[in-house]
């Protein structure tokens, strides 16, 4: 799906979908915050009650969250773009069909 590392490809080499036309924006960066977030709470708040200092935290920490903001972001971008596509929100359009009614029997 990405030509580099957060560039979608134009269009898929399979189908010919057209990627271009996506806006995932920053929501994706939100959400691999907020993700993040979550995880390290726990973290910061078993450190620095253990009696680390909070420098000796912040060194520790700022690296860390860094490498798994970058390790979500791909995914995380990919899968708004997915959203956005199957839902058929914003530049996408809905390509699917309505489903059709159940057969009387």
């Amino acid at each position: 799906m990405f030509r580099k590392w957060l560039k979608p490809v134009a269009h898929c080499a399979h189908c010919g979908q057209d990627w271009s036309l996506q806006q995932a924006d920053d929501f994706p960066a939100y959400i691999g915050i907020f993700v993040v977030g979550h995880l390290l709470a726990p973290v910061v708040i078993a450190m620095i009650s253990g009696g680390m200092s909070a420098w000796a935290t912040l060194a520790i920490l700022l690296p860390v969250s860094i490498v798994l903001l970058l390790v979500t972001l791909q995914p995380t971008k990919g899968a708004v773009i997915a959203f956005l596509w199957w839902h058929g929100i914003g530049a996408f359009k809905q390509e699917r069909g309505a489903p059709s009614p159940k057969d009387p029997e």
